[in-house]
């Protein structure tokens, strides 16, 4: 599975850098802060932001609320409760609150990019090469978003769309290493397998043990023949997912290939 990644919560304008940051409060209660209303607010998006990286995305949704309730008109309010609605699988919510963020402030590109990023979760391709577009109208480097688009050309077989994409986002940030793992799928696909090899090996240089980017390299190196490196690879994979599926039929793929050629040996 080729990856699309959004990003995390955006901090408000005003947001406080507090010695120590707040953590997130029980069942989206607030904790009592002190200050101005906008420090207030800035403090709700702080442990807003604390909820979702805790893995509590409906407290920060309940946070969030409260801060557009006081000010329905802050569209980053919007778009971080989208983001929450989004990490909590509320995926009508999530893109209802990106398009209310985009409506109140369109150069906000981060709504843009999020919105089709749930795009193509959901498989609507053409409306997340929409937002995409859009993005990086915005924001000409902004490599992420030629990255997903990428992704949403490549599931729609334009190809040739894609591997643009692909490069161009590499170019502007040769860090991202998801990039590298779409980019490789993609040149697996079309039987490039060299590079295909190359850009899985740039993909597991941020997690070695990534089963399916193990995976997707043993099947390039067994289809120009290299079936010990496959066998290594598609072993390492089962090591880290016994179940993924691709990995057992291709480990037991060549198992059985050495056997009947061992048995053929004089």
């Amino acid at each position: 599975m080729t990856c699309a990644v959004a990003l995390g919560l955006v901090a408000a304008a005003s947001s406080l850098r507090a010695e120590t940051p707040p953590g997130c409060p029980e069942s989206g209660m607030p904790i009592e802060t002190l200050g101005s209303e906008k420090e207030q607010r800035a403090a709700l998006y702080e442990q807003a932001r604390a909820c979702v990286k805790e893995g509590k995305p409906l407290e920060a949704v309940a946070l969030l609320s409260q801060i557009i309730k006081t000010d329905p008109t802050a569209a980053v309010a919007y778009l971080n409760r989208g983001s929450a609605q989004a990490a909590a699988g509320e995926v009508a919510l999530a893109l209802s609150d990106f398009s209310v963020a985009i409506k109140l402030d369109p150069n906000l590109l981060e709504a843009w990019y999020n919105r089709g990023t749930t795009f193509t979760h959901i498989r609507r391709y053409e409306s997340a090469i929409a937002d995409f577009t859009e993005a990086v109208r915005l924001k000409p480097d902004f490599a992420p978003a030629y990255c997903n688009r990428g992704l949403a050309n490549m599931q729609l077989g334009r190809y040739d769309e894609a591997l643009v994409d692909y490069v161009v986002a590499i170019d502007h940030d040769p860090t991202l290493t998801y990039c590298y793992f779409n980019r490789g799928s993609l040149y697996l696909t079309l039987g490039d397998y060299r590079k295909a090899i190359n850009d899985f090996n740039e993909a597991l240089k941020e997690r070695g043990d990534d089963p399916v980017a193990l995976a997707r390299r043993a099947q390039a190196h067994e289809a120009i023949g290299e079936k010990d490196k496959a066998l290594d690879d598609f072993r390492a994979a089962l090591e880290a997912d016994p179940k993924l599926e691709s990995a057992r039929e291709g480990f037991n793929r060549i198992v059985t290939e050495q056997q009947r050629s061992d048995r053929h040996k004089p």
